[in-house]
């Protein structure tokens, strides 16, 4: 564990993992351009409050991934167009173990867990391997859903839980197909002017390196956005 989080201080240290961002442009909405530059290049629109996934910059413009009605597409947009996650309203934890994460302020509440995964208790899909070869079969499949967290290896670790609890409301939020978590790399975000809540996390077992972002807003559980960060 502590080889793995050695490993994943080093990635975001070197900006090799990127960041969630929202849309933020004074039109309402902003063009995702094919290269990094002005011209005539737009291949698509995104609207303000929409999330996307930056990378490293560069000469000022992210190339950035994001997500639309299942498509997964990417491009570049200006700095300028981008208000990142993480930069104002971070509320830091206020309890830390290898096994459990507490953020609390005085009407908020989150608690994420991490537990061992028990591979008898699980239906895993595997794909076989060659059979003129010695590689070990991949696995592809928890319980039907696609996994993140390994690359083809049995999960040792995963969320046990992930619950936000807003005044007397509590919302558990999804995480059952999400492996390797790793609690010290979570941050909570408040942004008052739209009531949005935003939580935040880079996972890995060494391999399968993921980030996730849970959107809560207006109290209610949004969305969850998954992607590979580098």
């Amino acid at each position: 564990m502590k080889i793995i989080s050695i490993f994943i201080a080093l990635l975001i240290t070197q900006n090799v993992f990127g960041q969630f961002a929202v849309i933020q442009d004074k039109d309402g909405f902003v063009n995702v351009r094919r290269t990094c530059e002005i011209g005539d290049n737009i291949i698509d629109t995104i609207r303000n409050g929409n999330v996307v996934f930056c990378f490293e910059t560069q000469n000022d413009w992210f190339p950035i991934d994001y997500k639309d009605h299942g498509r997964n597409l990417s491009g570049y947009i200006h700095k300028t167009r981008l208000k990142f996650i993480g930069d104002d309203n971070k509320i830091n934890h206020s309890s830390l173990t290898e096994n459990i994460v507490v953020f609390k302020t005085d009407s908020i509440k989150l608690t994420m867990t991490k537990i061992n995964f028990l591979p008898e208790k699980n239906k895993m899909e595997f794909i076989k391997a060659n059979s003129s070869s010695k590689e070990a079969n991949i696995l592809e499949k928890v319980n039907g859903k696609e996994i993140w967290g390994t690359f083809g290896a049995i999960p040792k670790t995963q969320y046990g839980e992930v619950i936000l609890e807003l005044g007397n409301k509590k919302i558990t939020l999804p995480c059952e197909n999400l492996f390797a978590p790793n609690l010290d790399y979570t941050t909570l975000n408040l942004e008052p002017k739209t009531k949005s809540i935003y939580i935040s996390a880079y996972n890995s077992d060494g391999a399968g390196a993921y980030a996730v972002l849970w959107i809560i807003e207006n109290g209610k559980y949004n969305r969850r956005i998954l992607t590979i960060p580098f």
